[in-house]
């Protein structure tokens, strides 16, 4: 019998599946972050190997059997950063003396998207750490909108939020701005007594703006002026997304939109309001929640390479 392997790799956990070629699931795997930008290469390649072998022993199968593996990452949107890891999981297979079967490195977007629909078509609009909006419509066709990265784009997303609020901060404590809670709950939550505290270690890498973003929610929920600002402006930038996605292609009379990413996943200001204005403003789309994992998107993802000859 032949496998397909499937993995999601996120900022903070990875989950990998193993299946026949018809997409049976028979077993699956948990780890931990795959961030490879944030733990190195090398770092995450060994850990993702490890879960590779540990789906291969839970099926009792050898490793010739597998005939593919597609492994979705979180940051892995340029082809240089795809090249990174592929080529550091390759070096970590040869010192074992482990020749790989087919390997396609993802972003974790594209494989979200074929598991929310079970590769049909549809919307995924993710906002975790950063922010994309990934669509396959009713031609197969893919579309992407956002997903520019933290310095040029990632609107509404979890790194947005939490250094507009940093930027709120500073300005209060400047008298540039208006009194917030936002201040007294960084402080707390950080244990610092001075913003520039948190400056520092934004600039060593140390600290992660993101980090903030449920701090703002938290302050929307009680009723903070700043950061119901913050989180409407969020709202809006999303929306930006969702009509500028409906403009590119045609989804069918009805559309379906599925919210994903860790800001949006979770109760909250920002995603009560982000479900009404969608209501309110794009009556031909349904939200509904994903259909299958994102980790098994991937085994969708590889059984499609397959079909189309792709993986021989």
């Amino acid at each position: 019998m032949e496998y397909i392997i499937g993995m999601d790799g996120g900022g903070t956990k990875t989950h990998g599946i193993i299946s026949d070629l018809d997409g049976n699931p028979f077993a699956e795997v948990m780890g931990g972050s795959a961030n490879f930008q944030m733990l190195g290469v090398d770092v995450v390649a060994r850990s993702i190997l490890k879960l590779i072998l540990e789906l291969v022993q839970k099926v009792g199968c050898d490793f010739h059997d597998v005939k593919i593996i597609v492994i979705g990452l979180a940051g892995a949107g340029k082809e240089e950063d795809k090249s990174k890891i592929y080529n550091g999981i390759v070096k970590i297979a040869n010192e074992y003396n482990l020749k790989l079967p087919k390997l396609i490195i993802e972003t974790d977007a594209r494989i979200a998207l074929e598991g929310a629909f079970m590769g049909g078509a549809g919307i995924v609009l993710i906002s975790g750490t950063g922010s994309v909006m990934f669509a396959k419509d009713t031609n197969g066709e893919i579309h992407r909108i956002g997903g520019w990265g933290r310095f040029i784009g990632d609107e509404g997303s979890g790194f947005s939020l939490g250094c507009e609020a940093l930027r709120a901060v500073a300005k209060f404590i400047d008298g540039r701005g208006g009194k917030t809670i936002l201040k007294d709950l960084i402080f707390e939550k950080f244990k610092i007594t001075d913003l520039r505290e948190v400056v520092s270690k934004i600039y060593s890498g140390e600290f992660d703006p993101a980090s903030v973003a449920p701090i703002v929610t938290e302050a929307g929920e009680m009723g903070d002026e700043i950061a119901i600002k913050i989180l409407d402006d969020a709202c809006y930038e999303l929306l930006t997304h969702i009509k500028a996605m409906l403009g590119k292609s045609n989804f069918g009379e009805r559309v379906k939109l599925v919210l994903m990413g860790g800001v949006l996943r979770n109760e909250n200001y920002l995603s009560r309001k982000l479900k009404k204005e969608i209501t309110e403003n794009f009556p031909q789309v349904d939200l509904i929640e994903p259909m299958a994992s994102p980790a098994y998107g991937a085994i969708i993802y590889a059984r499609n390479l397959i079909k189309n000859k792709i993986c021989t």
